[in-house]
């Protein structure tokens, strides 16, 4: 059933009084088995098929098919589409389990803790229908969760699910989120990025052989978005649908604007700072992507040809393939491998990884880099830090020791404590970090947080940890605050005054400007010698928050 489209884009005209009427999804109705949201969702690199939901691994089982459909209304209110969509993969596979295991089942009302339980064990032992390698950490969660969630929110909402799911969210944790193999699994895969981008000198050779290409006018797709994510940090999804593209010079500093549909529904206008690097490369693929433009009519810079049955059109790259089909037939073209001799398994968000771990441990702050990152919270950026920490915890028992330089609410009464007992003194890397982790003590991207759950202490949460006492810093984050500062002050140049904004920004004011100069002066005293007579300027009565 095929209806106009709407004006103001809602994907699905729900509004929670509208139970029992047919409303619309995208372009066809609740009733409808497929929900096409062609013309309502704006994804360049997305079109066609790709933006249909479709119900029909669930045509056979009503009652299933009728919860589903709740589901997925729910996600396209509350998130976006495509989480809506990777929502579905996860239900795919459970209908898929249920044929299998027991087809007797016609709804999700029959559930039962025997059977959400072999469900989990099903999903441990499961292999991917591509690869046919089991099933990654990531990929066992988002199967699970899909079916937490309907279960959960479906006893909330009344959408056909066992009355009592009590015991839903236990076996979730115990069996999925607490599961020793996930762990090991994604700790493994964590190490494996952190080993990818650990090599400063790949990196840097991997940005030569792009740019002797841009030189070339070889390969200007793969080697322009090698040096926009390298030196921006842009998911390739982002850089795809880049239009509208040029450089300005503002307040003295040369920035890259461009325009976007990846970031919001309606195309967006985004800067950024641009260096030589990019803006070689921005001319470059401009220069290559006229003459396609003018032949297809398509704003975007991206563009190359692919079959179809009208032949070689032009159009956007493809994101969903990128790496298949662009990057990694270029990292074999230059034969780019690792100390190990192996060629090189990057991906285009490697680079990402890559530009947030260096930027942070240049000195800029976690602020900026989610800035840039285009992330909406600085909970996205912190996944990032990996490098940045693991510099830190290499170094930890340097870090931290009677006569350290630290600064934080009970710094000097942790300086005496190491003093009567170090029990990081005469110990290895490795040691030092199972004492650090047993101590539960974290390292975070601006300090060390020393706060343990078996104290009883309240956390008081991500963004007040400068004035905790259970916070600790060092000068290894010293140009992470001073970048913090600016922001800070730049930000209070333009709020309201009076405001709670601005009280929050004075706050924060204060307790860098305290840190900051709590280091300093401990690294100014202590000079060639020790400082392990260094009165903190708060002994002194200076007010350092």
């Amino acid at each position: 059933m095929e209806i106009g489209k709407a004006k103001d884009l809602k994907l699905v005209d729900f509004d929670g009084s509208n139970t029992e009427q047919n409303f619309r999804c995208g372009n066809n109705y609740f009733s409808d088995n497929v929900w096409d949201f062609n013309g309502y969702v704006r994804i360049g690199h997305l079109s066609g098929s790709r933006l249909k939901i479709k119900f029909n691994f669930v045509e056979n089982k009503p009652e299933m098919l009728h919860v589903v459909k709740w589901y997925m209304v729910h996600k396209l209110l509350t998130g976006k589409f495509l989480t809506a969509k990777r929502s579905l993969d996860g239900v795919v596979r459970f209908v898929k389990f249920i044929e299998e295991a027991a087809p007797e089942i016609e709804g999700f009302s029959e559930i039962t803790y025997d059977l959400l339980k072999s469900y989990f064990m099903y999903l441990l032992d499961a292999k991917s229908e591509t690869t046919g390698e089991p099933l990654s950490g990531v990929a066992i969660k988002k199967c699970a969760l899909a079916i937490k969630e309907i279960l959960l929110k479906g006893n909330v909402k009344g959408w056909g699910v066992p009355d009592d799911v009590r015991y839903v969210q236990n076996l979730y944790e115990e069996m999925i989120i607490f599961n020793k193999s996930i762990k090991r699994d994604s700790k493994k895969a964590e190490e494996i990025v952190k080993e990818k981008i650990e090599d400063e000198d790949l990196i840097d050779r991997i940005v030569k052989f792009a740019m002797d290409d841009l030189d070339k006018s070889e390969n200007i797709l793969t080697a322009s978005s090698v040096v926009l994510s390298t030196q921006l940090g842009l998911r390739i999804s982002e850089i795809i649908t880049i239009y509208s593209a040029s450089i300005k010079e503002i307040g003295g500093d040369t920035m890259l604007i461009y325009s976007t549909g990846k970031l919001s529904p309606e195309p967006v206008e985004v800067s950024k700072p641009a260096n030589q690097l990019v803006v070689y490369a921005l001319d470059k693929i401009k220069e290559y992507a006229a003459p396609l433009q003018k032949e297809s009519g398509l704003p975007y810079l991206f563009l190359s040809r692919t079959r179809n049955k009208k032949g070689y059109p032009v159009g956007l790259a493809s994101h969903a393939n990128w790496n298949k089909n662009h990057l990694r037939p270029w990292i074999k073209q230059h034969n780019i491998r690792d100390k190990n001799d192996e060629l090189i398994d990057f991906t285009s968000h490697t680079f990402r990884h890559a530009f947030a771990s260096y930027s942070l441990k240049g000195g800029a702050s976690i602020e900026v880099i989610s800035q840039l990152m285009n992330h909406k919270s600085i909970r996205g950026t912190t996944h990032y830090t990996h490098l940045f920490r693991k510099v830190v915890e290499s170094k930890f028992s340097s870090v931290l020791h009677e006569n350290a330089v630290i600064a934080g609410v009970k710094a000097l009464e942790i300086k005496e404590k190491l003093k009567q007992h170090n029990p990081f003194k005469g110990k290895t890397i490795d040691q030092v970090n199972k004492i650090r982790r047993a101590m539960k003590i974290q390292v975070l991207s601006h300090g060390l947080c020393l706060h343990h759950p078996m104290r009883n202490e309240a956390c008081a949460g991500d963004g007040v940890c400068l004035g905790c006492q259970n916070f600790l810093t060092t000068p290894e984050f010293l140009e992470v605050h001073k970048g913090r500062l600016e922001k800070v002050q730049n930000e209070l140049s333009t709020a309201s005054s009076n405001g709670p904004y601005e009280a929050k920004l004075k706050t924060i004011e204060n307790y860098l400007l305290g840190i900051i100069r709590d280091l300093e002066s401990q690294m100014d005293y202590r000079g060639n010698n020790d400082n392990s007579e260094y009165v903190s300027q708060d002994e002194l009565g200076v007010r350092i928050v």
